[in-house]
């Protein structure tokens, strides 16, 4: 619901990389208030401290000190709440943090001595639109002899100005997000440990109701996203990729079963975007199961066959243009775009503009209500289109494996809103058990595509691609049995929905 009068909006911060050329014009732009006097800029020159164990960064939190005309300012940062002090010489003070941390950093530090790990120059020009504050930042950060350049915008202020004014900008200037902090890039190039893949977070918990319960699903996915982003650029893209993939799906899944409350043409534009970032993501995703899948089966139980080194070789070069088209999607300002666009509908609350005045009151219903009824849709869908399971073809199976991801997706979000917690636990592993073998045979399908695009230039490679489509059927049609196995066990269960 909107936010009381007496209850100041929530602040948030976004962080945009932008070229030189973007970075000076919209310092300039017609939508910034126009000060009194010219905007000056400030230089701040700032210490980032750690212990050798990167205990500070591994729990979240950065501590910095940069000099000014009244002694040290010393920044402790937790996500994003921040706390200044001043302290009188350039060396961390822990005595001055506010009480509430104070508390628990000699615990957390165990004594371990906090060092410099890696500096920030920064020249900030500030400037303002209405309640949202404007950084625009250029410098560097440095951590031993590599340094990295930095020009930069961020934007501070409540959600329901920074998204529309961050859009705006955005049909200009070709912003694209950065998701990491200047603490953990830091941090990173002075030897913290690399980011891994982020896994979804937990679903609704307590007892939201139904209005709220959509922007807090719904950025739930997008933080999901936006997370994957650090892991996917120093290294661990296999991981990176699928669970950006999982975010776009969950994604999809929300807001599929939102507007079928809320009937607002937003879902529908942004469910395509999702459909169209996952899909292209599908691309390198698919090519890493695949080598996978050569290299566990066939081409482990055939050492001998010279075909399978030119295969992977392929397999190879069709997987590094995948992973290039992520890597121009994630840059590509339209990507930060969609994301924008989607939190500026949620600031807005968009899905309330579709329904009659005395719907609205629909809005304050629990959660609850809703879920319990969708989960038993879902579950009902499921269980008829799957009612031949194993008798139905490729394709046929692959739908019932549609509709089973969305129960799931639908268990695990809306699970926590139940008394019968461990119930639905051993219900959503049942359904992940059957979506396990389904997306098994998916794979064996997926492959048999993949392997039409290889080329056969020899009589080597020729054999191995028949040896890989022979194992492929061969494992398709002896899953039958586990797969009947899956789908007993899955029918004689049900979601708890009370």
């Amino acid at each position: 619901m909107e936010p009381s009068e007496t209850e100041p909006e929530a602040m948030t911060a976004v962080r945009f990389t932008l070229d030189a050329a973007d970075f000076a014009a919209a310092a300039q732009d017609d939508l910034l208030d126009k000060p009194v006097t010219p905007p000056r800029g400030r230089n701040i020159s700032a210490d980032w401290f750690d212990t050798a164990g990167y205990t500070l960064t591994r729990n979240g939190l950065a501590l910095s000190l940069s000099k000014t005309r009244r002694g040290f300012l010393q920044s402790l940062t937790q996500r994003s709440a921040v706390w200044e002090t001043l302290v009188p010489q350039a060396a961390p003070d822990i005595a001055a943090c506010p009480p509430e941390l104070h508390a628990g950093l000699p615990d957390l530090l165990q004594g371990a001595e906090l060092q410099a790990i890696f500096t920030t120059s920064i020249k900030r020009v500030t400037r303002h639109a209405g309640g949202v504050e404007l950084h625009f930042e250029s410098g560097f950060i440095q951590a031993g002899v590599e340094k990295q350049k930095l020009l930069e915008l961020q934007l501070r202020g409540p959600d329901t100005e920074l998204y529309p004014l961050a859009l705006a900008l955005a049909e200009t200037y070709a912003l694209r997000l950065q998701p990491a902090s200047l603490a953990a890039r830091g941090a990173w190039m002075a030897g913290a440990p690399r980011p891994s893949a982020v896994k979804a977070g937990g679903g609704l918990t307590g007892a939201p109701c139904l209005d709220d319960s959509v922007a807090l699903l719904t950025q739930s996915c997008l933080a999901q996203f936006l997370a994957n982003w650090p892991a996917f650029a120093l290294g661990d893209e296999v991981g990176a990729v699928h669970q950006m993939r999982v975010a776009m799906r969950r994604l999809r899944s929300v807001l599929g079963l939102f507007n079928r409350a809320f009937f607002a043409p937003e879902f529908a534009i942004f469910r395509d975007e999702a459909k169209r970032i996952a899909n292209l993501m599908g691309e390198a995703r698919n090519w890493d199961v695949f080598a996978k899948l050569l290299q566990d089966g066939p081409a482990a139980a055939f050492p001998y066959e010279p075909g399978f080194t030119a295969m992977l070789a392929q397999c190879a070069a069709h997987r590094e243009t995948g992973y290039a088209a992520v890597r121009s999607l994630l840059a590509d300002p339209a990507t930060t775009k969609f994301l924008l666009g989607v939190e500026a509908f949620l600031a807005r609350h968009g899905w309330r503009n579709g329904l009659a005045v005395e719907a609205l009151a629909g809005l304050a219903e629990p959660a609850k209500t809703y879920a319990a009824q969708n989960l038993a849709r879902l579950h009902r869908k499921v269980r008829k289109r799957g009612k031949h399971l194993l008798h139905i073809g490729a394709h046929e199976r692959h739908l019932v494996r549609i509709e089973l991801k969305k129960l799931r997706y639908a268990a695990d979000l809306f699970g926590g809103l139940f008394s019968g917690r461990g119930k639905m636990r051993t219900y959503a592993e049942t359904a992940a058990h059957l979506q396990e073998e389904l997306g098994l045979l998916n794979d064996l399908t997926t492959a048999q595509e993949l392997l039409a695009r290889l080329e056969a230039r020899t009589t080597d490679q020729a054999r191995a691609i028949g040896i890989v489509l022979g194992w492929c059927a061969k494992a398709g049609n002896a899953d039958d049995r586990k797969l009947a196995k899956r789908w007993k066990a899955f029918g004689e269960s049900k979601p708890v929905t009370d």
